[in-house]
């Protein structure tokens, strides 16, 4: 048993039998009896400071109107319960700083969401462009991104845990404002210099002998490379691929780069046809998540990659390079491809891609399929590394009759 020294909002303070530490006790319904945390300390007057603290970042309130949610409330609980632990939480945890600078310089730290429509998201693109770094509008659109995704977030039903280890459903907002992400758009409205795209292209010589020079000890990166090519897709794409039937239907010969549970954004993810090459790596893989390490999926292919391309001299060389690539070459095909076809694959024609049945069409982006797979042979020709499983195979059978025959 235990006294109760000190009670606030439904919780009390109290110590163990025979402990000078002080602990938060409360009663759990769904367990039917008394739970407790400890607050790490045996003085009182920091006890209830802290207990205070925890019962205030548990507590919502019920108001769902943009008017009356705080934007700090809605980032704090987009980074603590979506994105932390993603390969973008460094990159968000910044986002969110920037915000609350401005915030606090501008607005108000307690400024609710409604607050933030186009007037406030103009003074904070400009004031981001006026700040002593000069941040620039892609950089600027990247943290509205930011906040777009955790309005998103806001507006669905998630599961949190509290502070005392609780379930919770909740659902923080029905409605908030459209927010601005895309860097051109950022650079008219703050009358900023428009993102230059990169003009790097690598030559086949280039890429091929990026690929040579990938070993055996960095499977992965060449898995990254191999599932690149035959996508086109962003980097961050790739890396959520997995060989399951909710991904890939082998019998419909489909891929679908949207994982389940992940909402569309303005980065579509389409359905696209399997490709023979594709189809052919998966089956020599088995593996789930193709891209893992010690049996975990992997989370980023950045550093690895930027040090490969770096230590063969092709500083210009990026994950992001390969969809460039890959685009460009398709252009150059003969027969041509048609523009309509490459939008669709690259996700830039969102309507056309929504389509789901017909990605079941055996003709659906053909001309795309067969200038991905011509493409590959031709960058073939550059690297005596197999990019083909069924080379791989043939050649592994070669050196084993050769090794048996020298045996023998």
């Amino acid at each position: 048993m235990h006294d109760r020294l000190w009670e606030y909002g439904g919780y009390w303070i109290g110590r163990a039998d025979g402990s000078l530490q002080l602990y938060a006790y409360w009663y759990d319904k769904g367990k039917r009896r008394s739970a407790r945390k400890s607050l790490g300390t045996e003085i009182l007057s920091e006890a209830q400071d802290k207990l205070i603290d925890l019962v205030g970042s548990i507590q919502i309130d019920g108001s769902r109107s943009p008017d009356k949610v705080m934007i700090m409330s809605v980032l704090d609980h987009y980074y603590e319960h979506d994105v932390k632990h993603k390969p973008s939480g460094d990159q968000a945890f910044r986002a969110i700083t920037l915000v609350r600078e401005f915030l606090k310089e501008r607005m108000d730290v307690k400024a609710s969401v409604a607050s933030f429509g186009p007037i406030r998201q103009r003074e904070f693109m400009e004031w981001s462009r006026d700040r002593t770094e000069g941040h620039g509008a892609s950089y600027i659109a990247r943290n509205l991104s930011v906040v777009s995704s955790a309005f998103h977030h806001a507006k669905k039903l998630v599961v949190v845990i509290d502070a005392f280890g609780t379930r919770h459903e909740v659902k923080m907002l029905d409605n908030a404002p459209d927010v601005v992400t895309q860097g051109k758009t950022v650079a008219k409205t703050a009358n900023i210099a428009i993102p230059k795209p990169r003009h790097y292209l690598p030559t086949m010589e280039e890429f091929g002998a990026f690929i040579t020079s990938i070993d055996k000890r960095k499977e992965n990166l060449f898995r990254f490379v191999i599932l690149s090519l035959n996508t086109w897709a962003r980097p961050e794409t790739v890396i959520d691929i997995r060989d399951t039937p909710a991904q890939v239907n082998r019998r419909f010969g489909t891929i679908d780069l949207n994982p389940v549970g992940r909402e569309q954004t303005d980065k579509y993810r389409p359905v696209l046809p399997l490709t023979d090459n594709l189809r052919e790596w998966l089956d020599e893989w088995k593996a789930e998540a193709p891209l893992s390490w010690n049996g975990k999926p992997i989370t980023t292919m950045k550093r690895t990659f930027k040090r490969q391309a770096e230590d063969i001299g092709l500083t210009e060389f990026t994950q992001g390079t390969i969809r460039h690539f890959m685009a460009t070459y398709c252009r150059r095909e003969t027969p041509r491809v048609h523009k309509e076809q490459r939008d669709v694959w690259l996700g830039h024609d969102e309507k056309r891609t929504a389509n789901s049945y017909e990605s079941f069409d055996p003709e659906y982006l053909a001309e795309c399929v067969q200038a991905t797979q011509s493409i590959i042979s031709q960058l073939q020709k550059h690297t005596p590394r197999p990019l083909f499983a069924c080379k791989l195979r043939a050649s592994s059978h070669l050196k084993l009759v050769v090794d048996q025959k020298e045996v023998a």
